[in-house]
């Protein structure tokens, strides 16, 4: 492709003897680049592009691109304002606008993202509609399954991925990061789904406001004839409500003030195209998850498949890896393992556990090294308020000291109202220990996560720790069982 056509919507305007340029690939990573590739320079957290330039032209780059005030580096040099944004819409343009024949759809929020995206994918694969997933479990692509590295790729990934897609839908779990770094920029969407604003990632974003600008910036992303589907009963969403409709979008307001759809309780009133009541009960229990199926359902009545066909799809929705996964105990007793990890996530969590009539509720959770510390007791209290037991670990040290990170969990418990076991094996083993008939154990933070360090036992994931210790538990009882 030549440069000319590559870098237009840029708005650059570039010297006569360099537009014929012919360019082979990009890259953001000097290590990546090729023969006849742009070197993309982006300022990172850790590094910064533009200090491997050389480096880039070494292994063949004919064009680079970057924020600084460059001259003379040995290649044509493009000053672009944000490299990042400049990323995704070079890469649009040479894999050559992947998703415009193709239903988009991006899910922000910050919890409920990666249930409602499954329970979508669900109902429009029930009705014909093949789909690709971009989340953070995992990517699927074609029916293919991959593990995620990030709930969003770069955009140069994203759009490298996309290419291949021969799926009629692909739906996105938009991050806040994701949309703060640009990466989603050069895409548009037919459908952004709002799940909901709580407190996180405060680290990143400092402040609330500026977590929802970040937020409310993926509906800038909506096609012209594009359809806003937004949980509004708080006051984040019914200002997103106020935001998209200032941009001449349509918008689905799922409760709040004159809604759409009303979710009364495991039920959707569907008020204006069809004034019928549907149900949205499904194997996922909790009031959290029928206003993640309730945004599911709605957007997929806009996608025009009847309301029936979508009612009868979630009898047979089987759930989602890693959110809610019960896992039985020899002995009778329940484990839970679920990725919630901010306050309302363990109010959700906590009260639907509370619906299967447990004698005692234990939970096991714990924080991750330099990150948001201002939820954290936040969490605990709640925690306390609900459980018999709570017994506070590691999620992940993120390079955090150890022994930091044990001060910091006990400064938070200073009436010493939680057993803190910092290794977070034990800390289950010490859960599978204490678990009795009809209790039920419930293990956040990480859902099916792979741990990040080494633990005591020779495991690499909740859910693979409570196989290790039913296989220890059958080993040592089978002659009683």
């Amino acid at each position: 492709m030549k440069l000319e056509t590559l870098i237009k919507p840029l708005g650059i305007n570039i010297s006569k003897e360099v537009e014929s340029i012919e360019i082979d690939g990009l890259a953001f990573n000097s290590a990546k680049v090729e023969k006849n590739f742009i070197f993309v320079a982006i300022s990172g957290t850790h590094k910064d592009g533009h200090e491997f330039i050389q480096d880039a032209i070494s292994n063949g780059a004919c064009v680079v691109v970057g924020e600084e005030n460059l001259s003379s580096i040995g290649v044509p040099y493009i000053q672009v304002f944000n490299s990042r944004k400049a990323l995704g819409l070079l890469a649009n343009v040479f894999y050559e606008n992947p998703t415009q024949h193709k239903i988009m759809i991006g899910i922000t929020g910050t919890n409920g993202k990666t249930t409602t995206s499954y329970m979508l994918k669900h109902i429009l694969e029930s009705a014909g509609i093949s789909c690709s997933l971009f989340g953070s479990i995992c990517t699927i692509i074609n029916g293919v399954e991959n593990i995620s590295t990030h709930t969003t790729l770069d955009a140069l990934t994203l759009n490298q991925l996309m290419a291949t897609s021969n799926d009629r839908a692909i739906i996105m779990e938009v991050s806040s990061h994701g949309l703060a770094q640009a990466r989603v920029e050069g895409l548009r969407f037919d459908y952004c789904i709002f799940t909901n604003l709580e407190h996180e990632h405060l680290d990143y974003h400092e402040n609330m406001e500026s977590y929802y600008l970040a937020k409310q910036s993926l509906f800038n992303y909506l096609k012209p004839s594009g359809i806003a589907v937004i949980k509004s009963d708080s006051i984040w969403g019914e200002r997103l409500c106020e935001y998209v409709s200032s941009l001449n979008r349509e918008v689905i307001k799922v409760n709040g003030t004159d809604p759409t759809h009303i979710i009364s309780n495991e039920s959707l009133v569907l008020n204006k195209r069809h004034p019928l009541r549907y149900s949205i009960n499904n194997r996922m229990k909790g009031k959290h998850n029928i206003e993640n199926a309730a945004l599911a359902f709605s957007t997929a009545v806009s996608l025009n498949i009847e309301p029936l066909d979508i009612e009868n799809s979630f009898q047979h929705f089987s759930g989602v890896p890693g959110r809610f996964e019960m896992f039985q105990h020899p002995n009778g007793a329940n484990f839970i393992v679920d990725y919630a990890h901010t306050g309302n996530a363990f109010s959700h969590i906590l009260e639907t556990a509370n619906l299967y009539n447990p004698e005692r509720i234990v939970h096991v959770f714990g924080f991750r090294g330099n990150r948001d510390v201002q939820k954290r007791s936040n969490m605990i209290q709640i925690s306390l308020n609900n459980c018999h037991t709570c017994i506070l670990t590691f999620d992940d040290l993120n390079g955090v000291p150890t022994q930091q990170m044990i001060e910091e969990l006990t400064s938070l418990d200073p009436m010493n109202k939680c057993v803190i076991i910092p290794d977070r094996t034990l800390a289950i083993q010490y859960a599978w220990d204490l678990a009795q008939y009809n209790d039920l154990i419930v293990i956040t933070g990480k859902g099916i996560e792979n741990y990040q360090q080494k633990f005591e036992l020779p495991t690499l994931s909740d859910l693979h720790t409570l196989n290790y210790l039913n296989d220890s538990f059958v080993h040592q009882n089978q002659y009683y069982l």
